[in-house]
């Protein structure tokens, strides 16, 4: 019986095509949150008011970004203006990083709702130790599927 699977499994692998080799860096689907206007715009909105939180220039990457309705979800990166890690001990930050109290992956957690229009920051949290946004639903009733929490 061993001896069986073993030739099948040698079959197979002699029958498969070669994997593909590139050397083009992949492009980013059309779909990727990056690539999404309601997502730039959103990015937009927080950039600034994270800059002026951190005390530099930042850029925020999205990893993460659902809207629904009138709310809207961010998980983004929080890197240097350039796209480069940020050094958080040379930021307003610092003190908060050098005591622990940020994790070192620098992610921005932010929940912002449509009013009459106008995208509006309710909640934020960079470089979180915990899940610091798990009680956003019950404060603000923001469904939490959109936060990425289960429903209860």
């Amino acid at each position: 019986m061993r001896a069986l699977l073993v030739a099948i499994v040698a079959l197979t692998a002699a029958c498969s095509p070669p994997a593909a080799t590139t050397t083009e860096t992949p492009v980013a689907p059309a779909s990727a949150p990056e690539a999404d206007a309601a997502t730039q715009s959103l990015l937009n909105i927080l950039t600034p008011l994270i800059t002026a939180e951190v005390g530099k220039p930042v850029s925020l990457r999205a990893n993460t970004v659902n809207v629904r309705d009138e709310w809207a979800y961010v998980d983004a990166a929080v890197l240097n203006a350039d796209g480069s890690p940020i050094d958080w001990s040379t930021t307003n930050m610092a003190s908060a990083y050098a005591e622990g109290a940020m994790d070192t992956g620098g992610g921005l957690h932010a929940l912002l709702k449509n009013e009459g229009g106008t995208w509006v920051l309710l909640e934020h949290v960079i470089a979180p130790t915990d899940v610091a946004w798990i009680d956003w639903a019950s404060r603000h009733g923001v469904p939490p599927d959109v936060l990425g929490l289960p429903s209860n």
